[in-house]
């Protein structure tokens, strides 16, 4: 819990390249949803999300996957949530 919490807000010495992703100031989100799937009561979404940087500069690209149910008041919760930058090997392998 206290590594997710880092991810989120930052300011744990036990994980310092964590900065707090949740807290910077973006001033907007965008998603692009790259596929959805259906089975039973249970849905699977996928795709990626922007985050435009309040201060200007690059979008950054945040790739997700979510997984509802829907309960027996035919409401969608959330079962299972993932995002993370995209991977970039640092370098190629030979």
């Amino acid at each position: 819990m206290r590594g997710a919490l880092s991810y989120f807000i930052g300011d744990d010495p036990t994980y310092p390249e964590d900065h707090g992703f949740a807290i910077k100031p973006w001033s907007s989100v965008r998603w692009e949803n790259i596929g959805n799937k259906i089975i039973g009561n249970v849905a699977v979404s996928m795709g990626n999300y922007y985050f435009t940087p309040a201060k200007g500069g690059p979008e950054v690209k945040v790739e997700y996957s979510f997984a509802y149910i829907k309960n027996k008041d035919g409401k969608l919760k959330i079962i299972l949530h993932g995002s993370h930058i995209p991977y970039s090997p640092a370098e190629k392998h030979k």
